[in-house]
């Protein structure tokens, strides 16, 4: 099974990082900066550069994933409720694209 996890390394992602390898998983992480993950867990996981807000990018980074842990990113945009439906639109993009049937989404709004 292939899982995949936005903000990794958020304050709940991640925590979700760890259960999905303690578990026996190796997840797909999808972040802006693979860089700052811990050392120790880059070895155990899949990096991929992702930027919420684009989803060509996030469906071409979900390819062969079952389930998808989704935080809504916190947003920069002027407008903060278009910043969240855009990363949500994306979302959606990636469930229709891929027919992906486990999905958890966090959002704070």
């Amino acid at each position: 099974m292939t899982v995949a996890i936005t903000t990794p390394t958020g304050n709940v992602g991640r925590h979700v990082v760890r259960l999905v390898l303690q578990a026996g998983l190796r997840p797909r992480l999808l972040l802006r900066d693979p860089d700052v993950l811990p050392e120790d867990v880059r070895a155990r996981v899949d990096a991929v550069r992702v930027d919420q807000l684009e989803p060509a990018s996030v469906v071409e980074a979900t390819a062969g994933v079952d389930a998808l842990y989704w935080v809504d990113p916190p947003t920069t945009l002027p407008d903060p409720l278009d910043g969240y439906r855009r990363a949500t639109g994306s979302l959606v993009e990636v469930v229709r694209a891929h027919g992906i049937g486990r999905v958890v989404f966090q959002s704070s709004i």
